[in-house]
């Protein structure tokens, strides 16, 4: 008789002649038997194509988990399409076995994404919202919880118990956002009775990236009990920074010892032959570069302090427009474009848009500073924008426009950079001429070197992660002899 997930055997009685629950003999318990390989089986939402930052995480992994004994397998959705094109194809090594779970997504964006009917690449191109989508918006916000990819499920678990049956694995990884990634995880967790590996890329219910969270009780309660039922069941869970790590510690105490962090950082094989040394010609005025997007990254983020803190500048001294210049590489909304135009006017801010990214680290090589944004909190900011590592690698300062949390810790901890709060135009004002008052002074350094920033590249990441498997294979394999 099936009982759940699970075939049960009869109930058993104990020394005192109490009968104890019945015991799962799980479907998939044998050992995947490869020689010395081992094989681990991926869950993971964001893979290319899809273009994600959340992807790097993940393909880098996988790329060099197998110069540690590692052949994974990873399980992710066909509702982006199966190949990445141009700068968006992704070396994510050949032998990656890429299982692609359907979606309705998918079905969606063919019937109502007119560059998708079209032939678009499905990865380059979003939704639009329209009537309908604003409904499934709807939908996903109060039914579809914790997130709009629970309907990827059904198919993902069919797909993998498939693959499980086919070709056994030695242990599960699943990584979150999106946080159903973990449920499915859960499930095979308790059909295969594998090891199970959960890795919050972002924190779940703490400084969560759904604003819904913060404003729905019932979602966040019942999320925080989906989140304690992962943290609980899983064998190691990873938080990606200490804050995230601390929490789940804090709020889960009998998972503490089960928790750890390993950190995002870079691969310095993506700068290919971007010379980091690069400095800015002698007499170029203070130089801060922006790369990438703000409310489109988060829609509380948002440049408009720092442009007020600019024209606070100009108010105060017109000549500012020839000693300071920022540089913004990336897409800014119809609102961020309006407020930044009379600054371009004045010569004190350069919109460079959207581009490859070859040419947003060229332009990175031309900066003194760095400019980081974030979007304010009531707590302590969990999350360490992947952007941050890359500019560690271009070693020179960083300016944080952020508040209290991990990338401020981690800028006094390194010694990298400055932080204002993001929010305040006059703090950013006086960051900025404290800033170029180092500069002609010569004292706008940063201590960045080789062997500092040398535990962030992908490799040395890569090796936690399989230190991490390899201490729960042979605890597996201690307590089965």
């Amino acid at each position: 008789m099936r009982t759940g997930p699970w075939r049960t055997q009869k109930a058993e009685t104990d020394a005192r002649g109490q009968r104890s629950p019945p015991r799962p003999r799980y479907l998939f318990c044998r050992s995947a038997k490869t020689g010395t390989q081992r094989l681990p089986f991926f869950i993971a939402y964001h893979y290319p194509p899809i273009r994600s930052a959340g992807i790097e995480r993940t393909v880098k992994f996988l790329r060099y988990l197998p110069e540690f004994g590692y052949q994974s397998r990873v399980l992710t959705t066909s509702a982006f399409g199966e190949y990445a094109v141009g700068e968006h194809a992704v070396d994510d090594s050949s032998s990656t076995q890429v299982l692609r779970a359907w979606e309705p997504l998918g079905l969606y964006r063919r019937l109502f994404n007119r560059k998708v009917r079209a032939g678009g690449a499905a990865s380059f191109v979003r939704t639009e919202p329209g009537a309908l989508g604003g409904l499934l918006r709807t939908l996903r916000r109060f039914a579809l919880i914790p997130d709009g990819q629970l309907t990827w499920l059904p198919a993902a678990l069919r797909c993998a118990l498939s693959s499980l049956r086919d070709r056994p694995a030695h242990l599960l990884y699943s990584t979150s956002p999106p946080a159903s990634a973990h449920l499915l995880g859960l499930w095979l967790k308790r059909r295969t009775n594998l090891p199970w590996v959960a890795d919050f890329r972002d924190a779940w219910t703490y400084d969560p990236l759904d604003p819904a969270l913060e404003e729905m009780p019932y979602r966040l309660a019942l999320e925080r009990r989906l989140e304690e039922a992962v943290v609980e069941a899983a064998d190691v869970s990873i938080a990606a920074t200490d804050i995230s790590a601390e929490y789940l510690r804090r709020t889960y105490p009998a998972a503490a010892d089960k928790i750890h962090v390993i950190t995002n950082g870079f691969d310095p094989d993506d700068f290919g032959d971007i010379d980091t040394s690069a400095r800015p010609l002698a007499g170029e005025p203070l130089t801060l570069v922006h790369t990438g997007s703000f409310s489109a990254s988060h829609p509380q983020r948002t440049p408009l302090p720092l442009f007020a803190a600019l024209t606070e500048l100009l108010r105060l001294d017109p000549t500012w427009a020839g000693r300071l210049r920022l540089v913004l590489v990336g897409h800014l909304s119809p609102e961020e474009r309006d407020a930044a135009t009379p600054l371009v006017d004045r010569g004190i801010v350069e919109l460079a848009g959207p581009q490859e990214r070859p040419q947003a680290l060229a332009f990175q090589t031309r900066a003194h500073i760095l400019l980081l944004g974030d979007h304010p909190r009531p707590w302590p900011a969990s999350n360490v924008p992947g952007k941050f590592y890359e500019y560690l690698a271009m070693q020179r300062p960083i300016l944080a426009l952020t508040g209290p949390g991990m990338v401020a810790r981690l800028i006094e901890q390194l010694q990298v950079g400055y932080c204002a709060p993001p929010d305040d135009s006059q703090a950013i004002c006086s960051s900025l001429q404290d800033l170029y008052a180092r500069f002609v002074a010569g004292r706008l350094h940063a201590r960045i070197d080789d062997a500092s920033i040398h535990p962030f590249h992908r490799r040395q990441l890569t090796g936690q992660l399989a230190h991490c498997f390899d201490h729960l294979l042979d605890t597996r394999r201690r307590s089965d002899r």
